[in-house]
């Protein structure tokens, strides 16, 4: 369980591993021949799933336990990685089998997907986007369309966001595994990532799992500034410092929120280097800080110049299901669709003063965590981060109605959330470490090998456990997401519904579609043309005091005030996907 330091050159090669398993496992949606627009199909297409899944687990499972008994270590590891592969490649082969028959993404045209579609047709005309908003997956996005999809960012879109589904399990074990052992990677950081799980935009949630380990991967370097050579601090600084740049171009909003604590917690360390270790490890530390800062703002700065000056400018008024919500409640995402899950049944009442019994655990876990790694960089990080999200949640909200303005405060909801889980996780591992330790030193010098003797067997039943964890998640979000029927226009279910009854651009409806049913899409040229109609809304609004209305809906960050409608002019007939489009 333990080699952290002799087996890091494995890394990649692990991580090359987990991305195979997770892409092998998408793929085999394919062999599962369902109709996914009826529940029964559904159903049996999640149980072959979930069978091709089992087959694969044991099969790794069964072939660990023979190599393990020469490389008790090494094999672990590739273990580890093919589990955390599988963990997500399940939810993309359910995405994928919802999605069967059409070309289109999750929600189509509409809401994010349109706005991003409408984003790639214009990079590849050479047309500006929204410079506010992390430029990465935008111009990912373009690139595909371009090169692989003949111009069609809707079937683009599809393929992208299906790979970064899966992706999402082999990114937080690699994560990870920077500072934990590949079991503790395994079932601290992708089991604390399951809940995270968010299809219709995937990549936010990757930079949210690689993010927290990172930086408290910078936190460790920190607090062994005195044992690093100045040279070796500047290149790990430059390392640390150009992937927080790449997760900052993909998505920016968990920056914002971790932001305050992690940089209170590293002048906190940094004052602790000095005074511990003298100049010294401060200079060499402060080396390691620069070269990172640097390397972050070569990478980021055009973005980062303009997120920082538009900061004060841009305004979020889109109210979805969590703003309702009571603002201490964190341990579950409702999701950002308009509504929904009944408000009056959520969150349900909890045991203890309202609180559940699940939140009571992570507030133990957390509690526990603090007390037996109070010094450990990966728990200093995830406390910085939880306290700084609680922090920035609460301002935001208490200001919402003065301000008239949400500023997306419900998604730290995930944030906190993962961040309790992996604390409760780092207790956990933590404690077990202090009584292995303990028990390696009251052993008998005339058994030197005791204590290692056993860790195939837990090795793999651990293994076995998590599996069935991840198994279960996987079924239980994909099920979600499967095709519902349009009248439930607030379910995530109504996403994927969406998709499958819009023709594709060579006019071709999906063949598990009503045909009767199915409508046609907005040409590609037209997303620049609904773009300006709508700016040209917002720049009619006048400036004046309006009362937030959170059941208008909106469009993503960042979003302005949208017109209050005037006329009933075409009222009593459904509205065509241009003036949807044109809505947001």
């Amino acid at each position: 369980m333990n080699g952290r330091q002799s087996s890091a050159w494995w890394l990649p090669v692990e991580g090359l591993v987990g991305v195979s398993a997770a892409l092998l496992m998408t793929w085999t949606a394919r062999f599962v021949h369902v109709d996914p627009m009826v529940r029964v199909g559904q159903v049996s297409g999640l149980a072959g799933l979930q069978l091709v899944l089992l087959l694969a687990m044991g099969g790794t499972v069964g072939l660990l336990l023979l190599v393990m008994r020469r490389w008790p270590v090494l094999p672990l590891q590739f273990g580890a990685a093919i589990f955390a592969g599988l963990s997500s490649g399940v939810l993309a082969a359910a995405v994928s089998l919802a999605l069967r028959g059409t070309p289109w993404p999750l929600g189509g045209q509409g809401g994010d997907a349109g706005v991003l579609q409408g984003w790639a047709f214009n990079i590849i005309h050479g047309q500006p986007i929204d410079d506010t908003y992390p430029p990465l997956f935008p111009h990912l996005l373009g690139w595909y369309t371009r090169h692989f999809t003949d111009g069609d960012p809707g079937h683009a879109l599809k393929i992208v966001s299906l790979v970064f589904i899966a992706l999402l399990g082999p990114t937080a074990y690699v994560a990870w595994r920077l500072i934990l052992p590949p079991l503790w990677a395994l079932g601290i950081g992708v089991t604390a990532s399951l809940p995270l799980a968010d299809p219709y935009k995937p990549y936010t949630t990757i930079v949210l799992v690689g993010l927290l380990p990172v930086l408290a991967k910078l936190l460790q370097l920190i607090q062994r500034s005195q044992l690093l050579g100045r040279r070796r601090a500047a290149v790990l600084g430059a390392v640390v410092g150009a992937v927080l740049g790449l997760l900052f171009l993909l998505y920016s909003g968990w920056f914002v929120w971790s932001a305050a604590g992690l940089v209170l917690m590293g002048v906190v360390l940094l004052v602790r280097q000095w005074r511990t270790h003298g100049t010294p490890a401060l200079v060499t530390a402060l080396l390691l800080v620069g070269s990172a800062g640097a390397v972050f703002v070569s990478v980021s700065g055009f973005y980062l110049t303009r997120f920082l000056s538009s900061a004060g400018g841009a305004v979020d008024r889109y109210c979805y299901f969590d703003v309702y919500t009571e603002p201490s409640y964190f341990t579950m995402w409702g999701g950002d669709m308009p509504g929904g899950l009944g408000l009056g049944a959520w969150p349900q009442p909890g045991e203890i003063g309202g609180v559940g019994l699940f939140a009571v655990v992570l507030l133990v876990g957390a509690a526990a965590a603090l007390v037996v790694g109070p010094r450990n960089s990966v728990v200093l990080a995830t406390a910085a981060a939880a306290a700084s999200a609680f922090l920035m949640r609460y301002w935001y909200a208490s200001h919402m109605w003065k301000d008239q303005a949400v500023m997306l405060y419900p998604r730290t909801n995930q944030q906190l959330l993962y961040c309790f889980v992996v604390l409760t996780g780092l207790a956990l591992f933590l404690g077990v470490e202090r009584l292995l330790e303990r028990r390696h030193r009251t052993v008998p010098r005339e058994h030197p090998e005791r204590p290692g003797r056993t860790p195939r067997r837990y090795a793999l039943a651990s293994l076995c456990a998590l599996g069935l964890l991840i198994g279960m998640a996987g079924s239980s979000t994909g099920s979600r997401y499967m095709p519902e029927p349009a009248a439930r226009i607030d379910s995530t279910g109504n996403l994927a519904h969406t998709a499958q009854v819009l023709r594709g651009l060579n006019g071709v409806c999906s063949p598990y579609a009503d045909a009767a049913q199915c409508v046609d899409p907005v040409p590609p040229a037209v997303f620049d043309q609904a773009a300006k109609i709508r700016k040209d809304q917002e720049n009619q609004q006048k400036p004046e005091y309006r009362v937030l209305s959170c059941q208008e809906g909106g469009s993503p960050y960042p979003h302005a005030p949208k017109p209050t409608p005037t006329t009933t002019k075409g009222a009593g007939r459904p509205e065509t996907l241009l003036e949807a489009l044109v809505r947001g």
